[in-house]
């Protein structure tokens, strides 16, 4: 009798034992994440989060917005940091500030995040090839691919039919949207062309790149902004603003004059088109980016990483489920539903618009980093200011770069 009671006793200790381990693994988590997204795209994100909480029910994903771009996400969040707080669980990065983010706020890698080799190799079958190095800095996988973007060029075919175009007119080459700017401005009240001019160098590096250019030297530690290929694309674009094919507007402005109809062709990330689509009563075509002469056309590919800098192990293991449900089972609402491309596998219905723009997939290109850790970040600001002094004031492309070029590589050099 003594050894059943004993043999009892010793499997209710066991089952207590089960079952407080249980409910320890189990036990409720929150990850923090941080993002910069808005209207449609925000709400695309909420869905994949809703999705994941709901399958994920012991891990509850608290959400801090700061809509605005990239680089001003990332400043938010350097400050809350000195303000004390803990640097997110999740953030999401852009790929063009992944030098700063790896160099200077030591992100934990998603290996680091893996349970195993195997668990990890099987996230990474995942996606396209290319698309891992998106997020990928000096050899370590920083962050996983999120949101893709890609460049191609948006006409209004109401402004094409006014100025007596069609279709067969839509250009191919930066010569022709010189030309076919000028029709639009001659025979209509509208602006002929516009690019992206957001306060980073996305556009910047597609024209460059796309003209057989560079803004680094080639092991990416010095710039170089007055090589032939650069001077010539920056002067390509300051003259569709000299001849008055283009006007000085913000890039809030420029897309909203083009759903309003007063621009022809519009050049940005495919991420806009939700919002173009339903803000705009005229007829939209989407079409490949054009190319420069005698060049092959690149462009660099825009969007951002998810990046953990958690290092609690409970955390870590949950940060894990969302990265594989986000890049897995949420990833085709996530590409329905963002207006970003989608970076893995996954086989999406595509209409004529997100055609177009997969169809320019084949040449992309990595976003380039600025050198210099926050040196880099000095960098970008003053890069946009020369810019847009160049397109807007009219500044001489020559004097502008090479003086912007000295000043930003005297700076790397004494860091």
């Amino acid at each position: 009798m003594k050894k059943v009671l004993s043999l009892v006793l010793t499997l209710c200790l066991m089952l207590t034992m089960c079952f407080a381990a249980v409910g320890e693994a189990e036990e409720p988590v929150t990850i923090n994440l941080w993002h910069r997204w808005s209207s449609s795209t925000e709400q695309a994100l909420l869905n994949v989060i809703a999705g994941f909480e709901a399958t994920h029910p012991n891990i509850h994903v608290e959400v801090t917005a700061k809509s605005g771009e990239y680089f001003a996400l990332l400043q938010s969040m350097i400050a809350d940091a000195a303000a004390g707080n803990d640097l997110p669980d999740v953030f999401v990065g852009g790929y063009n500030l992944l030098n700063y983010i790896a160099t200077e706020l030591k992100p934990t890698a998603v290996d680091q995040l893996a349970p195993s080799q195997e668990a990890l190799d099987a996230l990474y079958a995942n996606f396209k090839p290319g698309m891992l190095e998106l997020s990928q800095y000096d050899g370590v996988q920083v962050g996983l691919p999120y949101a893709v973007s890609i460049m191609p060029m948006y006409i209004n075919m109401d402004l094409f039919t006014k100025a007596g175009l069609t279709e067969a007119d839509i250009p191919t080459t930066w010569d022709e949207v010189a030309k076919v700017a000028a029709i639009i401005t001659e025979k209509t009240d509208a602006i002929g062309v516009q690019i992206h001019n957001m306060e980073d160098a996305w556009a910047d590096q597609a024209l460059v790149f796309s003209n057989g250019g560079q803004l680094l030297t080639a092991d990416k530690q010095r710039c170089d902004f007055t090589n032939e290929g650069a001077l010539e694309a920056i002067s390509m674009w300051q003259n569709l603003y000299t001849n008055g094919y283009a006007s000085a507007l913000s890039s809030s402005e420029i897309q909203s004059s083009f759903t309003s109809g007063n621009v022809a062709i519009y050049c940005t990330s495919i991420m806009s088109i939700n919002t173009i689509l339903n803000y705009s009563d005229f007829p939209v075509k989407v079409c490949k980016t054009p190319a420069f002469e005698g060049h092959d056309l690149a462009l660099p590919s825009g969007g951002a990483a998810l990046i953990s800098f958690t290092q609690d192990d409970a955390k870590k293991a949950a940060v894990w489920e969302f990265l594989n449900y986000a890049a897995g089972e949420g990833m085709q609402g996530w590409a329905e539903e963002s207006g970003y491309l989608c970076p893995t596998d996954i086989e999406l219905e595509l209409n004529e618009y997100m055609q177009a723009a997969y169809d320019c997939l084949p040449y992309a290109v990595t976003w380039e980093c600025w050198p210099g850790g926050s040196i880099g970040m000095e960098i970008d600001r003053m890069w946009i200011n020369a810019r847009n002094e160049i397109l807007w004031e009219g500044a001489d492309v020559n004097e502008t770069l090479s003086a912007l070029e000295e000043e930003c590589n005297t700076m790397l050099e004494m860091s």
